[in-house]
Formats: C-alpha cells, structure tokens, sequence
C-alpha cells in the first residue's frame, strides 16, 4: 500500500499560506440514528466541524428539523448509507454541491463477515464477485457515488476501491486522512488507574458488533496472563453477539461502556494501556489507532483495510481469522513499551487541522 507522507498532505497548505481565501459554508451530515452507537464516522464528523473554522470554512452540523438547505454552499455527508441518496436528491433540488466521506471498505471476507442469515450472506458475496468483474453493474451504492460532486475516502487505498468495483472517475476522488486531537499526545493514566484500578493491561476499543471481532479477539487471548479492557456499547440489535463475548471472556476482561470523546477517561485508558489491540475484519483506519498512537501506545491492527497506509512499519498487523497470530502479536507489543517514533509519526502527520486542511481543498474543487 501507499503510505501517506506528510509531505503530500502538507503541500497544498504550504501553498496557500498567507493566501486570503473566501469563507466558505457547509453543513455537514451522518446517517440519522448515527449517535444511537457512535463510532468513528461520527467522531470525524464532529471533529471536522471543529476544526474547519480554522480552515476558513463556517462549518456546522446540519439539523434538517432547523436549517434549510439554501443557506448552505456545500452539504458534506459521512459514510456510504442507501438514506443518503434521498436527502442528496434534495441537496441538488436546493442547487447544493454535495461531497461524500465514503468511509467504508470492500472484500469477499468482509461480505461473509457480516452480521446476517448464511443465505443473505452468500447473496453479498455473489453481488460482489459480480461487481469485482462487472464493476458498471447498477446497485445503491454506484448510484449513491454517481450522485455526488466529489468522494472524500481515507485512504488511497479505499480510493482504489471506489475505482475498481464502482467505476468512479479518479477525478472525482480526493483523500482526506483522518486524524486525531493533539491532546491524546499527553495521556494522563491516573483518572482510569484511579477509577477501575488496572495498568498495563491490552484495549480493545470500539463499537461490540460482529465486525469489530470482539469475540474472535477473545477467543484469541484465552488463558493468557494479562488484564484486557473490551471498551465500547454494543451496537443495538446485536446484544446477542455481546452476551456471547462475556460468556466467552475470562475473569481478565472487564467490560467497559463507551467513554465520551472529551472524557479525562478515555484519555487514560490510552494512557495506563501497555498495547492497544483491533482484531477487526477491517478498518479505515480505526480512529482509537491515531488517538492511542498519539502517545506511542504498540498498535495492532487489522492487516485488512488501509491501517498499514497509515502506520507503515511502525504497527503490527493481524488477520481476524488467525487466531495464534493474534496471540502472538499481542503478547508482543504487550512487551515492546512506547514507541516515540510512532508517537512523533501521528501527531506530525495526522492532526485535525491537516485533515480541515484537506477537505477545504476539497470543496474548493466543486465550489
């Protein structure tokens, strides 16, 4: 994979230094229930409207039972959701330009991993063995693509995608890296040492949902000599998958809710943890990978998705279904300590304000 060099993101900013440049309004959207189990599209989200002030951009969060559409230049909507096409059909009424942050990720693996019957399963494999030969093939997800002014992916990686199986001009594709809060860089451990009384233990943060592979990870990590935190809410309508990873867990693992973004907390969980771990079947690229590697934390990742894009050598990486290799490479950066090297390589790299940067780049483009 292509690694994002700072150079490359930084370019453009350098260019436009000291250029006085139009303020530019946009309104920006997740799916409707996102904030019923957030998760890192939603985190971007929020980020983005804070940081894109400073970018020259009035960006705010768009509440369609408030504002109208008309008092926008741009409606910028996150992640790759069939409810999207109808509010872009009202964007386009509205004569709005429209970007999409495609945040999402194709694979054989990834379509029989999901958290469906075994027929509808198949079905997705089929669709896209299908579309991976055929990718004009009409679907939501094509017509979702076609009817926007530009996709903003994560990844070079992801962008190779959206051009492989779904035909998408390079032209109408600019990558936007996520990032992270600069605060992460000082992990205080005390508040989460404090409160729950565990060190040094491995985290698994994110949403408890059958693609995250909690329970592939737990299955992986049975019987082993170090404490483990599962950290996150389970998706609704899968509880069921949750109540099989605490049956499945040993006395090691304690269960910890979601902690809120700004939360001392979650700062501290990154700050008293001796690794962070994500067995998931994928990632683009796990936003709780920047904020722990923010401070050094060892990483391992999923191999599938474009994490390695992002850390290059500096992680370690897994495949979901490899059980002794999860094992092994946890145990291994349980023992390898902070890596100032990735610390230094994340926050020189992948800040907010380089991604707010970014994506007024972006908009520049079809505005």
């Amino acid at each position: 994979m292509t690694h994002i060099s700072k150079k490359q993101r930084a370019v453009r900013g350098r260019q436009l230094a000291g250029v006085q440049r139009p303020r530019v309004s946009v309104l920006l959207a997740g799916p409707l229930l996102a904030m019923e189990a957030p998760g890192g599209g939603e985190i971007q989200m929020l980020s983005l409207a804070r940081a894109l002030p400073d970018a020259e951009v009035r960006a705010r969060i768009w509440r369609p039972w408030e504002d109208t559409l008309v008092d926008a230049d741009c409606l910028h909507l996150f992640g790759s959701r069939p409810e999207h096409l109808e509010i872009i059909a009202a964007a386009r009424r509205a004569q709005l330009r429209v970007a999409l942050s495609t945040i999402t990720w194709y694979g054989l693996e990834q379509c029989w991993r999901e958290p469906r019957s075994a027929v509808r399963r198949l079905a997705s494999c089929a669709r896209f063995v299908a579309r991976s030969a055929c990718p004009r093939l009409p679907s939501w997800r094509r017509r979702l693509y076609e009817s926007v002014d530009l996709l903003m992916p994560n990844s070079y990686a992801e962008a190779q995608q959206l051009i492989r199986y779904f035909n998408v001009p390079p032209q109408k594709i600019h990558v936007v890296p996520n990032g992270a809060n600069p605060r992460f860089a000082q992990c205080d451990p005390q508040p989460f040492v404090e409160r729950f009384g565990l060190r040094d233990f491995i985290l698994y943060a994110g949403r408890i949902e059958p693609r995250k592979n909690q329970l592939g990870f737990l299955h992986a990590m049975r019987g082993i000599d170090a404490a483990i935190v599962i950290l996150g809410d389970v998706v609704p309508g899968h509880e069921r998958y949750l109540a099989e990873c605490r049956r499945t867990a040993g006395a090691g693992v304690t269960f910890i809710d979601r902690l809120e973004h700004g939360d001392p907390l979650l700062a501290g969980a990154y700050g008293a943890c001796g690794c962070l771990a994500l067995a998931s079947w994928y990632e683009t690229p796990g936003l709780v990978a920047l904020e722990a590697g923010m401070s050094g934390v060892p990483l391992v990742l999923p191999s599938a998705g474009c994490a390695a894009e992002y850390f290059g050598p500096l992680a370690s990486y897994v495949e979901p279904g490899d059980t002794k290799g999860i094992r092994r490479e946890v145990l291994r950066a349980l023992s390898r300590g902070r890596s100032p090297e990735l610390a230094e390589h994340v926050r020189q790299n992948f800040s907010w304000r380089a991604a707010a940067e970014s994506t007024r780049e972006a908009y520049a483009k079809i505005l």
